[in-house]
C-alpha cells in the first residue's frame, strides 16, 4: 500500500501538506507507483495517515500542478502518464566514468581558473589589500544607508534600471575628489561606478584585446590584473620594474609593428615593491603610449595613504592625448565589501566602456551609491581617510621596527611612502639558510600566519625573482603585528612548533 512508503513527522518543518507532496513525489519517481495507477481518494487517504482531508487535497493538487498526477470525473486522481519516464531512468540508470563526468569549460573558462588565487583567512594576518575596519564609522554609514533608501523610493528614475554606469551625485562626488587629491582632469560623464576593480580590469581588457594581442604588465606585479589578461588571452609581455630603465627603454624594446594595446601601470604606489614612479618615467611612459597608440590602465588603487611628503600627480592628469584610463576602488580606503570601484575613461572611450558594462552586471547597488556619495560630500570620507593615515603610518611603523628588532639577520623590510602593505626581502643569511619566500610562507601557515611570497607576483620568467614576504599591515593593531613578527622569528630562528 502507498500509506506504507510514507511517515509524517507532526514535530518538524516543513508543514504536513508539503510532507506528503515531497514524499508522493519521490515514489512517483521511483516507479514504485506506475503511471495510469490510481491514488487513494483524498478522504481515504486522509483517514489512513490521520491528517486532515485539507492536507492531502494541498498535496494532490501541487502534485496535479506540476504535472505528476491527472484527474479525470469518475476515474479519479491517478499518476499521468507523462511520468513514464521517470521508472525507465531509474531502471536503466548506468555507471558514468570520471571522464565524462567532468565539466566541459571554454577556453576562457579554463584560462579564467588558471591562476587561481585562493583566499585565506587566519589566526593572525599579514594579507595584503586588507584595510582597518574595526575603527569605521559603522553607525554612520548605517544612518547614510537608511537616508538614501528613503531618498531613492522617492526618485522612480534611480529604483528602475536606468544609471548603470553609476549616479551622478557618486560622480560627482568622486571626480571633486580625485581632481583635488591626485589632480585628475575629467567630467562625470567619463566616469564609470563598477562593482570592484576587478571588475574594471575585466571590462577594459574584454573592451580592448582580441586573443593574441599584445599587453605589458608590471613585473613583479598584481595578480588580479594578470588574471584578466590570461583569460582575455593576450600576449603578455613583462615592463621589469625594478630595472632603472625600463620606461626609458620602452620604445627600442618594442617597435611600431610590435606595439601594445593596452599597458598596465601602478605609478603612484607600484604593487608590490611600494616605488614612486618618477617623473621623467611616467613622462616615458605617456610618450611611448602616445607614439603607439596604446592605451594606459593606471591603477591608482592606494594611493590616498600618502606618509610623507606630497603625493605625485597621477598619470591622468598629464595625459595630453586621451589614452589614459584611471582606475581606483574605495576597498582599501572604505571596506571591501562595498563593492564598490569606478573607471575615469577617456572622452572616446567612455560611451563604449558604458555600453559594455550594461551588458557585464557588474552594476553596484544605487542605495549604497546614493550613502557614498553623502559619506564624501559631507566630508565624512576625507576625514576618515586623515584618520587612516595616521593608523597606517604607525602600523607601517610598528611593522619595520619589529622586523628589524625580531627578524634582522633574515628579513630586510622596505618602509614605502604609502599604502597598506610591504616587502621583505630575504637577506643573503636566509638564502644561506636554506629558505625560499615560498618555502618561508608555506612553513608560516601551519604556525597560523598568512603572508604571500614575493615571487609568486614574477610570471614571465624572463626575470630572476626577487625572493621576499609581501605583508600587509593595515587590518592588525601593533600588538598583533608584534605576535606576528615574533611568530615569524620563531620559525626563521627553527624555534616554532
Amino acid at each position: 500500500m502507498i500509506t506504507e512508503q510514507i511517515c509524517l513527522d507532526r514535530t518538524r518543518e516543513p508543514g504536513l501538506s508539503r510532507q506528503l507532496f515531497i514524499q508522493l513525489r519521490r515514489i512517483i519517481e521511483t516507479g514504485n507507483v506506475a503511471s495510469g495507477l490510481p491514488l487513494p481518494p483524498s478522504r481515504q487517504l486522509a483517514k489512513d495517515l490521520r491528517v486532515s482531508r485539507n492536507t492531502v487535497m494541498a498535496a494532490y493538487e501541487q502534485l496535479t500542478l506540476e504535472g505528476y498526477l491527472e484527474t479525470g470525473g469518475r476515474r479519479g486522481t491517478r499518476v499521468s502518464k507523462a511520468t513514464t519516464g521517470f521508472r525507465q531512468w531509474h531502471d536503466e540508470e548506468q555507471p558514468v566514468d570520471d571522464g565524462a563526468k567532468q565539466v566541459r569549460l571554454s577556453a576562457h573558462g579554463h584560462r579564467l581558473i588558471l591562476n587561481e588565487r585562493p583566499m585565506k583567512r587566519l589566526s593572525t594576518s599579514f594579507q595584503t589589500g586588507l584595510p582597518e575596519v574595526r575603527s569605521f564609522p559603522h553607525d554612520l554609514w548605517a544612518r547614510l544607508l537608511r537616508r538614501a533608501a528613503r531618498q531613492l523610493a522617492s526618485r522612480r528614475v534611480l529604483a528602475g534600471y536606468d544609471n548603470y554606469d553609476g549616479i551622478l551625485e557618486l560622480k560627482t562626488a568622486i571626480l571633486d575628489h580625485v581632481a583635488a587629491s591626485r589632480g585628475v582632469v575629467a567630467t562625470p560623464e567619463q566616469v564609470i561606478i563598477l562593482s570592484s576593480a576587478q571588475a574594471s580590469m575585466d571590462l577594459v581588457v574584454r573592451m580592448l584585446l582580441d586573443e593574441g594581442a599584445l599587453a605589458l604588465h608590471e613585473e613583479p606585479g598584481y595578480a588580479g590584473m594578470h588574471a584578466s589578461l590570461l583569460a582575455a588571452g593576450a600576449d603578455m609581455r613583462p615592463i621589469p620594474v625594478q630595472q632603472p630603465q625600463a620606461y626609458q627603454d620602452l620604445k627600442s624594446t618594442f617597435s611600431n609593428e610590435d606595439a601594445p594595446r593596452l599597458i598596465y601601470a601602478t605609478p603612484s604606489h607600484q604593487f608590490p615593491t611600494g616605488r614612486v614612479m618618477p617623473l621623467e618615467d611616467r613622462l616615458a611612459l605617456l610618450d611611448f603610449a602616445a607614439s603607439r597608440n596604446a592605451f594606459v590602465l593606471e591603477d591608482d588603487y592606494d594611493s590616498e595613504f600618502h606618509f610623507s611628503g606630497a603625493p605625485i600627480s597621477c598619470l591622468q592628469g598629464l595625459d595630453r592625448n586621451g589614452l589614459v584610463i584611471y582606475m581606483g576602488t574605495f576597498a582599501k580606503s572604505f571596506m571591501p565589501s562595498l563593492r564598490l570601484a569606478y573607471l575615469i575613461a577617456p572622452p572616446l572611450l567612455a560611451e563604449p566602456l558604458t555600453f559594455g558594462l550594461r551588458n557585464t552586471g557588474a552594476v553596484p547597488s544605487h542605495t549604497v551609491q546614493l550613502a557614498l556619495s553623502y559619506f564624501i560630500e559631507e566630508g565624512h570620507f576625507r576625514a576618515h581617510l586623515r584618520e587612516m593615515t595616521r593608523t597606517y603610518r604607525e602600523r607601517r611603523d610598528a611593522l619595520v621596527e619589529a622586523l628589524v628588532r625580531q627578524c634582522g639577520d633574515f628579513l630586510d623590510p622596505a618602509r614605502p611612502a604609502g599604502g597598506i602593505q610591504l616587502p621583505a626581502y630575504l637577506t643573503p643569511a636566509c638564502l644561506a639558510a636554506g629558505w625560499t619566500d615560498d618555502k618561508l610562507a608555506e612553513r608560516l601557515v601551519e604556525e597560523g600566519i598568512e603572508c604571500a611570497a614575493l615571487s609568486s607576483l614574477y610570471w614571465s620568467g624572463t626575470e630572476e625573482a626577487r625572493q621576499g614576504l609581501f605583508l600587509g599591515f593595515a587590518a592588525s593593531d601593533i600588538e598583533e603585528i608584534d605576535t606576528g613578527v615574533g611568530c615569524i622569528a620563531r620559525v626563521l630562528n627553527g624555534e616554532a612548533s
